[in-house]
């Protein structure tokens, strides 16, 4: 199980202001460039690290954050999304993958801030 870290963040998306956020501003941001792009080259990153080192599962996390942002947005694209980066910071924090823009990517959800566009 990773660290804290995820504890915290996973407690910081229920201090996520929903209301205001555009979801449909929100899916195209992800789409587009750069986020899209950045967020594929570190996936692919960390999967080809998966395949030299064990890894535990990260499912549970993506789900929890999962369950937690469509509680509030009844929003299965939104809930997905925010899985899928759950799931990409907790296997970068058990592999020790250090990247500058997933730096980004964290600091957003460590200040309750959905990540998008150009981070």
């Amino acid at each position: 199980m990773p660290d804290n870290q995820m504890f915290e963040l996973l407690d910081n998306l229920k201090k996520v202001n929903y209301e205001t956020l555009d979801i449909d501003d929100f899916l195209d941001q992800r789409e587009c460039e750069p986020f899209n792009s950045e967020w594929i080259r570190v996936y692919q990153a960390i999967e080809e690290l998966k395949k030299e080192r064990a890894v535990e599962d990260t499912r549970e996390i993506e789900k929890k954050a999962y369950i937690t942002v469509f509680e509030k947005t009844e929003c299965d694209d939104l809930a997905g999304y925010i899985a899928d980066d759950f799931g990409l910071i907790a296997d970068s924090i058990m592999l020790n993958y250090s990247d500058e823009w997933l730096e980004k990517l964290i600091s957003c959800y460590k200040k309750a801030i959905i990540p998008r566009g150009n981070l």
